[in-house]
């Protein structure tokens, strides 16, 4: 014993378990015999763990004690133990090879691997070699290398790759150069220019202000909102920003001079995004804006004169109450453009035939769709959902976009299994982008994840961990596609390896003495060498690579004293200065102040540009002591008298120059006259200048935001203290048009960006006519226009005063369904003239496209009528359709030219008025109609109602539908529909969400059809809502579903009338038994062979239960419903094989027999006659009504054109 003693004591405690675990593991395996080997050596040589009693003496153990001791031991442990390595240590050191596990690898591979271990740096020689013409790509594991060797290898090569050249590593290296307070509200909104030299950013203080990206140091504050700014964009050609704001209008400033170029006012909700659109054709360019009134507005621009139309064409897509477009994309040339909204549904838009026209709807989400973002080069778009899924959309032929599902719960292969709380949590995507060579998605998720997605399968390829908070900031690298940054409300900016899964570089926004800052915006220069974010304190802080000395000369606190100076507003939008009745951007430069409106020192005032060169005593404001008009004594700015007496002295230059500017201004006056748009402001000294008493409007922007609490207003104040002499003499306003406050692009450079686009733009189109199917739609073009399809709105028909009555105006609706979405379009005048008739359809509850089993809003003013007393539900998912509004810039210019007292804020109203609201006639003076170009009003057959709706004779088949039908329905016929649809590629359909994919159904189901309505698309489709019966009791239940479907060729009904499965019910058929059916209006003859079921699946179905065979000695499958018996006295066929054509009363005997009650004491035919005739005694009322009306007006026209002299 002492032997086997001595060798236990020389083994550790962990080796006998591991002994343990083997003998465990192979005794439930093949290899038994070795087990029950293993374990007699393990008990000879006590090798087994021992036992410790309460002296702490050792004892030995059997092999069935430690088995019984240990129950919670499963016999595979030691495999689970080693599953668990792999993963593991894959986080801590990465193999060669993510994802693959073995317990034999070797080196990199192996489990015993250290970091030293799987790092290598390459030889010098090595950056000098080429494989095939190329450097060799660089291992993951390899350390970064030196870049002198890296430079010396590409001098001998000629060539080098990008990775080797600028590592990833290289990102740890930017640093925050500046931190600058510049807003006393929360930043939303940063853009840079196109040449990364200058930096915007957009507040909740209502200010627009442009920074420099080199030195922070603050150019010009662009005043005019008076609410929170939502979105800022910057055009293409470096010259225009546009600012949207919660205040419902867009403001566009030229980026030279900040002069104002336009006061765009076509939306009635905040503006939620805004874009200029890379479309180029000719000088004819977009912006595009969304908003919360559930609009997407085009203003068109020129880019030679940078004049804006003053109205834009509007789509309206408004389903029902509340719904607001938030988000919007531009393909990268312009040609779609796609909107996000919150009614769960994507909307395309097309340019490409030279005016926007809606091209698409996509409701596969179902909740709000909140971010979305075209691809950088290709028309596949990401869009991101609050139903926790994130789509990847492509075109498809028949212009049909079809998308891979992101799943938003789904996790990495060979992760841990998810937790209780996970899975009850509900993911939501708060953000989505690309990266920036388009083969990866990136979405943020709400439960502070980052995933990466492979672009084109849709594989999850990496989990990005580290935020603490919801992340909405994701921007790509400009050029570089490993290289994407991200930033949340947690006051977190990561800059992530996308190729490895990990981050490269982190800063914590933390703000001195009052937390963390959450960060709200962030973008990269062109270049890619510099960053700059914004956050909830109205900070500016900008990152980079190199030093920060640029940066130090800069204060902390940078603000205008102008900043919050009250305005005047014109009736066009525009502002001038009050104080001064200046415009904005006219105005002397403005002293530097600090948030509490104290005047930095001389040093930082130099820092303004068109202050550099003026003496120190007046670069810092005198401050004095005046009375008010109530007496009380205030702290004012007393302007530097020096200056001013100076600047009081005339001189022949100034005169001259005011006499030119007179002369100006007059030549601008007459050219006015003569047409130029007054909504733009070319010229200083527009609009013009009123006095205070006659301002229409003076307004400082609203104290809004995330500031600290408690704070002192400070500059808020300083127009109290403003300095009045400060008004621009000519040299001033000569000096401020050569200015340039932001430089242009080049030359090359902007020929080259927009010769992208051009060819970008040719690509779209080139892929959009390739794969559309040709048809013409009504009302919609000429053949002869080259312009491409544009929807318009119809114009007024006028007539003379002594014509016998006025046409009233119609609209044209022409509807786009498919199981994707649809597009409804509608052209429309906003203006009723000589008519109070309302035109607009009322609002009609909409299915979902797709087939779904859970309850909605569906219902139907017919209910009442069928006998159905179903609740109205109220999920806020269910959509309406009603007409999209277009409106065109022209038409509206002609509505304010005829009412041009109206105001504005009404016009909007009316716009976007109910369609139930009937609209006041106007009184008008007629004049002449505009030329109106050809209209091709062919239908193309595609679109034409097909013959099994239109047709007028009554027929058994195929089933057409009423609301209130009771009908069978049969879930294998509506399967077989499905998959020839499927199989013939018709339309697209969407297979999960199918009746029997969302509830249990029976092969047969009793059913009533509940609400009724057509999607006009090829093909014209019928979609039914179908609401279950109790068998038993014959009751309405609340359970619900949708269908749609069409008439095809060999696909046979799936709803039948219950009065016709009845009575095929109760005959009885025998094998042998000769019978008949109606097809094509004949009777056909044949025996039943046999009574088996369809599908085994469905045994009990009697859905095509009937084997027969026909007298051409063809066999079939037919239902009972199809059969009927052969009459004694029925004519037969002449020959074999023959049909004999049906008569009226034969197919009245098989048709639908109304029930006693439907058609009340008379019945269908007496019930019929009678309609008829009050219908026939309409019409002659109405023709007789059109012969008085045409008389009394002759005789008005008659009595008017009299000369009876007034006594």
């Amino acid at each position: 014993m002492a032997d086997p003693a001595a060798r236990n004591g020389s083994i550790s405690p962990l080796e006998s378990e591991l002994y343990y675990l083997i003998s465990r593991y192979l005794s439930t395996g093949p290899c038994r015999k070795a087990a029950e080997a293993l374990v007699c050596e393990l008990e000879e040589n006590q090798l087994l763990p021992r036992r410790l009693d309460w002296e702490g003496n050792e004892h030995p153990r059997s092999y069935e004690d430690l088995v019984a001791a240990n129950r919670h031991i499963a016999p595979d442990h030691l495999l689970q133990i080693c599953k668990q390595i792999g993963p593991i240590l894959d986080r801590e050191v990465p193999s060669g090879v993510p994802g693959v596990h073995s317990l034999l690898g070797a080196g990199k591979h192996s489990l015993l691997r250290r970091s030293k271990d799987c790092s290598s740096r390459w030889k010098a020689s090595t950056f000098a070699a080429l494989h095939r013409g190329r450097p060799p790509e660089r291992p993951l594991s390899c350390r970064d290398a030196n870049i002198v060797e890296v430079c010396r290898g590409r001098e001998l090569t000629g060539a080098q790759r990008f990775s080797s050249i600028n590592p990833v590593s290289n990102y740890q290296h930017m640093r925050m150069h500046r931190r600058i307070l510049g807003h006393l509200s929360a930043v939303y909104c940063i853009a840079f220019d196109r040449t990364g030299s200058r930096i915007f950013t957009g507040s909740d203080d209502a200010l627009v202000k442009i920074w420099s990206s080199f030195d922070g140091s603050l150019h010009s504050t662009l005043r005019g909102h008076y609410a929170e700014i939502s979105d800022l964009a910057v055009n293409f050609e470096n010259t225009l920003i546009a600012a949207g704001s919660c205040d419902k209008s867009i403001r566009v400033w030229c980026l030279r001079t900040c002069a104002p170029m336009a006061v765009l006012q076509g939306h009635s909700g905040s503006i939620t995004s805004l874009q200029f659109s890379p479309f180029v054709k000719g000088s004819k360019r977009y912006l595009v804006s969304t908003g919360t009134d559930a609009t997407v507005c085009f203003w068109q621009w020129d880019v030679n004169n940078s004049c804006f139309s003053d109205r834009p064409q509007k789509f309206t897509e408004k389903p029902r109450p509340g719904v607001q477009t938030v988000c919007s994309s531009f393909s990268p040339g312009g040609m779609f453009l796609a909107t996000g909204s919150t009614d769960d549904v994507i909307r395309i838009y097309y340019l490409g035939s030279g005016c926007p026209e809606k091209l698409a709807e996509l409701d596969s989400h179902t909740d709000k769709v909140d971010s979305i973002q075209f691809c950088h080069s290709g028309e596949r778009f990401v869009s991101g959902s609050r139903d926790g899924t994130a789509r990847i959309w492509r075109l498809h032929q028949r212009h049909q976009w079809k998308s891979i599902l992101l799943n938003m719960s789904a996790t990495l292969p060979g992760s841990a299994p998810l937790t209780e709380d996970e899975n009850f949590f509900k993911p939501k995507v708060t953000m989505v982008s690309w990266d920036r060579h388009d083969n990866a998605v990136i979405t943020a998720v709400n439960n502070y994840l980052l995933k990466v997605w492979n672009s084109y399968t849709g594989q999850l390829l990496h989990i990005l961990k580290g935020h603490e908070a919801e992340v909405y900031v994701l921007e790509p690298h400009p050029y570089d596609p490993r290289i994407m940054l991200s930033a949340g409300h947690d006051g977190n900016v990561f800059i992530w390896d996308l190729i490895r899964g990990i981050k490269t570089m982190h800063y914590f926004n933390m703000i001195e003495g009052q937390g963390h800052g959450a960060v709200f915006d962030c973008k990269f220069t062109a270049d890619g060498h510099r960053f700059a974010m914004t956050d909830s304190h109205g900070h500016l802080v900008i990152f980079g690579f190199g030093t920060s000395k640029p940066y130090e000369k800069l204060p902390d606190q940078v603000f205008f004293h102008t900043d919050y100076r009250p305005l005047i507003r014109d009736s066009n939008g525009f502002v001038l200065d009050e104080q001064t009745q200046q415009a904005p951007h006219l105005m002397p430069p403005p002293f530097l102040v600090d948030v509490d409106g104290n005047p930095h020192p001389p040093r930082f005032q130099r820092l303004v540009p068109g202050r550099e060169n003026i003496a120190d005593e007046h670069l810092v404001p005198q401050l004095g002591y005046v009375a008010t008009s109530d007496g009380e004594v205030v702290e004012q700015v007393i302007s530097q008298q020096s200056a001013e007496s100076e600047e009081g002295r005339p001189s022949a230059l100034d005169f001259a120059i005011r006499q030119l500017q007179l002369h100006h201004d007059r030549h601008v006056s007459a050219q006015g006259e003569g047409g130029v748009p007054a909504a733009r402001v070319p010229e200083p000294g527009t609009p013009r200048r009123v006095s205070v008493n006659e301002r229409m409007e003076v307004q400082s922007p609203p104290n809004v935001g995330l500031r600290r609490s408690g704070q002192v207003e400070g500059v808020r104040q300083m127009h109290q203290n403003a300095p009045r002499s400060q008004m621009a003499t000519e040299r001033d306003l000569q000096a401020w048009r050569r200015r340039v406050v932001v430089p242009d692009l080049t030359t090359s450079g902007y020929r080259a960006q927009e010769s992208f686009r051009i060819a970008k733009g040719d690509e779209e189109i080139s892929l959009f006519n390739i794969k559309r199917r040709r048809v013409t739609h009504a009302s919609f073009r000429d053949d002869s226009d080259e312009e491409g399809p544009c929807l318009k709105r119809a114009q007024s028909r006028k007539r003379q005063k002594n014509q016998q009555r006025k046409e009233s105006l119609a609209e044209e609706f022409i509807e786009f369904s498919c199981e994707e979405g649809e597009e409804t379009a509608s052209s429309e005048d906003s203006e009723m003239e000589g008519s109070d008739v309302n035109l607009s359809i009322e609002d009609e509850e909409e299915w979902r496209s797709d087939s779904s089993s859970r309850s909605s809003s569906d219902y139907s003013d017919w209910m009442a009528d069928a006998g159905i007393t179903l609740r109205r539900s109220a999920s806020p998912s269910s959509r309406r359709r009603t007409s999209r509004r277009i409106s065109s810039s022209e038409e509206e210019d002609e509505e304010d030219e005829e009412a041009a007292d109206e105001d504005q804020t009404q016009d909007e109203e009316e716009q976007t008025a109910s369609p139930r609201k009937h609209k006041k006639a106007k009184s008008k003076m007629p004049k002449s109609p505009k030329p109106r170009p050809p209209i091709n009003r062919e239908i193309s057959n595609e679109f034409r109602p097909p013959a099994w709706i239109t047709d007028v004779i009554p027929r058994k088949s195929p089933f057409v539908p009423q609301m209130g039908d009771e009908v069978i329905y049969f879930c294998q016929g509506h399967e077989a529909y499905v998959e020839t649809v499927c199989r013939t590629k018709l339309y697209p359909i969407n297979l999960d969400r199918q009746p029997w994919k969302k509830m249990e159904l029976r092969d047969q189901e009793f059913v009533k059809i509940t609400g009724i309505k057509y999607e006009v698309s090829p093909p014209t489709l019928c979609c039914l809502k179908l609401t279950q019966i109790d068998p038993g009791t014959g009751k309405i239940t609340d359970r619900t579903f949708s269908i749609k479907y069409h008439d095809m060729a060999d696909v046979i009904d799936f709803l039948v009338l219950r009065q016709s499965y009845d009575e095929a019910r109760s005959r009885v058929w025998r094998s042998n038994d000769r019978f008949r059916s109606v097809i094509d209006d004949a009777w056909w003859f044949g025996t039943i062979v046999c009574q088996e079921p369809y599908q085994s699946e469905y045994p009990d179905s009697h859905f095509q239960c009937f084997k027969v065979k026909w007298d051409n000695g063809e066999t079939e499958k037919l239902s009972p419903w199809d059969v009927e018996a052969i009459p004694e006295n029925a004519e037969q066929p002449d020959s074999e094989g023959a049909g004999v054509p049906v008569t009226d009363e034969e197919m009245m005997d098989i048709l639908y027999k109304p029930q006693t009650g439907e058609w009340g004491d008379r019945g269908r035919d007496q019930e019929s006659a009678r309609i008829i005739a009050g219908i026939e005694q309409l019409v002659t009322i109405s023709r007789h009504l059109s012969l008085v009306r045409s008389t009394l007006l002759s005789i008005l026209h008659t009595v008017l054109s009299l000369h009876i002299p007034l006594t």
